[in-house]
């Protein structure tokens, strides 16, 4: 998993700030759920975007209890 405080990592692709990337754009959609299809095609081309770095930030948000799982759905718990 990646480590948030090594000073060679990659800041850009921390499960923190892909999540908040993440919460920024599920937050511009009104619905409650959103297709994971969807999400991934919206950030596939941003510089950050790799299948792990994508995973650790959708782990990170179910962790902290922001986002919940309906297959193929991300639901949001929050009122964003």
């Amino acid at each position: 998993m990646s480590k948030l405080f090594l000073k060679d990592e990659n800041l850009s692709q921390s499960p923190p700030i892909v999540g908040y990337a993440l919460m920024k754009h599920l937050s511009k959609d009104k619905a409650k759920r959103v297709s994971i299809y969807d999400v991934v095609d919206h950030f596939k081309d941003e510089k950050w975007f790799t299948i792990d770095s994508f995973y650790h930030g959708v782990m990170f948000l179910y962790a902290v209890g922001l986002i919940d799982f309906k297959q193929p759905y991300l639901v949001k718990n929050v009122a964003a």
